[in-house]
Parts: C-alpha cells; structure tokens; sequence
C-alpha cells in the first residue's frame, strides 16, 4: 500500500469505488488532483474515522478512513459518513459488506447500465442496532474469526499463484526441450537434423503452392518453369538472440508451416448471403471456446472455405487479448469475424497441440508481446503472426511433449478447481458468521448493556438539531462527492 510519502508533491489523492478494495482504501497514482485546489473543495475532504462507500458498480464497498488518508478527497463516485456515537464504524462498516446488506443495495440501487446508489437509498437501509458494548463485542469476535478465516484464504492465494508459476515451468520446459531431456536420451538420436526437417518442410510448402496454381489452371500447366518464379521463399529465421534448442530441433517461422487467413468484416449494409453463426474475439477463451451467444453473419458461397475454421484449426485473437487462442475440435465448421486469425497446419511434421502449448507459453512469459502493435490497444496483425517464431522438435517428440503437458496440466486444473471452490467456500462462511453476528446469536447479550433506544433517546436529547443528511455542493473541478451524517 502507497504511503503519503510515495506520491508526488504537490498532488492529493481521490478516493472512487475503484480504490476501495477489501475494506481498505488502495489509492492510485492515476487518480489525483492538484493540492492547489484542496481549498476550494474543502467538502471534499476526508478525515480519520470517516467512513467511504463506493455508490457505483459493486455495491457495499467501504472502508475507514486511517490517518493515511487523512486529507485526501472523495471522488464523484463515493459518499463518506460521519456517523454519530450510538453505532461504532467498526461495527456499521462489518455489516455494510454482509449479504443482506449487498442484497438491499442491489435491489435498490438505480441505473440500468451500473449500479448506483443515491442518499435516500442509503438512508432506508434497515440497519440492526444493538448497545454499544455488544457491538464493540460483536467486532472482536468477528475479528478473531476472520483473522482465522482470511489466514486461510491467503494460503489458498499464494497456492494459486504457485500453481500459476508451475503451470509456466510446465510449458517453458515443454518449449526448451528440459521436459522430454530423459526421453530423448532414452530414444535414439533422430535420423533426421533441425535444419534438414527446416528444408524437407520448406519443400513441402513449395510442392503445395505449385499444387494450388496448377489447380487454379484446372490441372492445365502453363508453358515453361517461370511460373515457378512467382513463388515467396518464408524468410529465413534470425537466431542471434534465440537460445540454444536441443539436438534435432529448429526455429520455424508460422508462415513456413501453415497457412494464416483473418476473419470476414462485419457489415450489415454489404454482407451479402446466408445468415450463418460466427466466432468474434469474446468467443475464444485459452484452449476452449463460449458458444453461448453466438451471432449471425451474411457469408456468401465463394466466402464459405475462405473464412471457415474446420477442424484441428487454431483460432488466434487479433485484438483484445492478443494471441489468445483455441483448436476447433468439432467436426461442424464455423465462421469467424475479422477479430480472428484462422491458423490451418499445412504441413505433418507440426502439432497443432504442440503449436497452442507454444504460443501459451509466449504468452504467460510476455515474449509474444514483442510482435504486437499499438500502445494502448494492441494487434496481432496477419503479418506479425506470419513472422511468429517457435521451436519445432521432430514429430515423435512433439508427441510426447504434448502428452507430458497434458498429463501435468490436468492434474494442475484440478488443483485450481480445488482451489477455487475452497474460496467459495470460504466466502459462503464467512457470510454465514456475518449473518450470525447481525442477528444477535453471535456473542452473548449483557442485561447491563444501555439499549440501543435508549442510548438514541439520549444523543437526542443532548442535542436540539438532530443531524440530517448533507448533500455537497457540485465544484467547477466536477468532484461532486457527498457527506451524510446517518441518523442511527
């Protein structure tokens, strides 16, 4: 967590939903303004003991304002609470993030796109009031459980992201040659080198060009070789700064081995033919695909090869998550949209598997990044990918890397669900201590404790304006957030 001391002088933090994570506020160096202007938005400003609720997006967000934050400012998108002393913020803040309470502010909230919450929603909101000592009660015993419970969760967490980084290793050691190191040495040496499978799959790639012009001709060959003449060699593979592959392996340029088409554009007022279904970007997930929503296109006869995935076809997104991708295994053929590149391997002496575990590989360790344009969003473009380079071992091995993987990989996947529902789990129990806690079978009651009305009847007493809500006024700098003094 940022300190004061870390920001840049003479700037002020604001706090948004988006900065309130977990109870705590997490400020962002994107979301400032000029100290200058602190005066003239002094309504704005928040103090120790304050407390901050997102009134957009995900509903019950808040967290207490530390002497971290003492100072900063609260954004447009939050109000922030002065609460009087018959409810500790301790106690209000536990409850503002229980089920019923995110439940309440749901069904309330306005807005069709985004959820958001307005003072009188807020103001409605039932709110369980025991006396101050049993809420002060309440609040240890909640804080002995959770420090429990979220030790658990952080476990879990850190298991997470191990297996994160050994599904990783998994793959860096597929790609390096280190994960079939004992089987190579268990097997004879290939008949065949890296560069001599480089030049049997160059020959092949040239065999199927001369096959698809004599068959534009109709099987007619023209007069003489120098229609040969027309044919692109694939640039040959700069190796300086690629590592060392094992015996037998080579580097190898996609457009060497396959052959790389984008998706068709979408346009209502000029798509012509039948409708037909059609993959976009948010179809494609890593290995696997959502069919849930699909969309319908107009393709026409003579666009039916040129833009269809079959199967054994790779999928690889042009934007978005550039590189994300997918094998079509159905035997039912699919169109997809510009946003896609559709891989077909022209060639067998490459896996399609092997080529996926390839590019997930580049992917987790950011080296596929390096073939992207753009700064903000980025591409994948057809010339990018036609230039995407990667080890190639000879086929048998391909074989077993991808087996090995897959083998490693499912039992990873497991794990992760393990883990995942273990966090359910542990959000499930946690609102169920919650719900304990606000309904008063949480900690023992103290027949000595004030009541609750009675200790209200008595703050009224001592004042004679009770406090009412308070609706900051709109500043030119458009920082429109609110202040509200809840009566509890």
């Amino acid at each position: 967590m940022l300190h004061k001391a870390d920001y840049v002088i003479g700037q002020i933090p604001l706090v948004n939903p988006m900065n309130i994570v977990d109870g705590r506020i997490v400020p962002s160096m994107h979301m400032t303004v000029a100290a200058e202007t602190k005066e003239r938005l002094s309504s704005y400003v928040l103090k120790t003991g304050d407390i901050v609720i997102g009134r957009r997006g995900e509903m019950g967000r808040c967290a207490i304002v530390t002497s971290t934050e003492d100072g900063w400012l609260c954004g447009t998108g939050s109000f922030f609470l002065q609460l009087q002393k018959a409810v500790t913020n301790d106690y209000f803040a536990l409850f503002f993030s229980s089920e019923f309470s995110k439940k309440y502010l749901n069904g309330e909230s306005v807005g069709s796109t985004m959820n958001n919450l307005n003072h009188t929603i807020l103001n409605k909101l039932p709110f369980p009031l025991p006396p101050l000592p049993e809420q002060r009660r309440i609040v240890a015993k909640l804080e002995e459980l959770f420090s429990k419970l979220d030790a658990g969760v952080a476990a879990v967490r850190r298991t997470q992201a191990l297996l994160k980084r050994y599904r990783q290793s998994v793959l860096h050691a597929a790609v390096t040659g280190e994960l079939t190191r004992a089987w190579r040495e268990a097997h004879p040496a290939p008949t065949e080198t890296g560069a001599a499978l480089l030049e049997r799959i160059r020959d092949e790639r040239r065999a199927q060009w001369e096959a698809a012009q004599v068959a534009k001709r109709g099987g007619q060959l023209p007069l003489g070789d120098g229609w040969k003449s027309k044919y692109v060699e694939p640039e040959a593979v700069d190796t300086s700064e690629l590592h060392e592959l094992p015996e037998g392996w080579t580097w190898c340029r996609l457009d060497s081995i396959a052959e790389m088409c984008l998706g068709k554009m979408l346009d209502e007022a000029k798509n012509k033919g039948t409708l037909q279904p059609y993959l976009r970007n948010v179809s494609v997930r890593w290995g696997s695909f959502d069919l849930e929503e699909l969309k319908l296109m107009r393709f026409t006869e003579e666009e039916d090869e040129r833009y269809s995935v079959k199967k054994g076809d790779l999928v690889i997104c042009e934007g978005g998550e550039p590189g994300r991708a997918a094998i079509w295994e159905s035997e039912t053929p699919i169109k997809i949209q510009k946003a896609l590149h559709r891989v077909r391997i022209k060639s067998k002496s490459l896996l399609n598997r092997f080529l996926f575990y390839s590019l997930r590989h580049d992917a987790l360790g950011h080296y596929l990044s390096t073939y992207f344009t753009g700064t903000g969003i980025q591409h994948f473009t057809g010339a990018a990918l036609a230039r995407y380079t990667f080890p190639l071992p000879p086929l048998a091995e391909q074989a077993e890397i991808v087996a090995e993987v897959e083998r490693r990989l499912t039992v990873l996947d497991a794990l992760s669900r393990t883990l995942t529902d273990e966090l359910k789990r542990a959000e499930r129990l946690r609102q169920s201590i919650l719900h304990r806690a606000f309904t008063g079978r949480l900690v023992p009651q103290d027949a000595t404790d004030e009541p609750a009305a009675a200790l209200l009847a008595r703050l009224q007493n001592e004042s004679t304006t009770p406090p009412k809500a308070r609706k900051a006024r709109a500043s030119k700098t458009s920082l429109a957030s609110k202040q509200l003094s809840m009566p509890l």
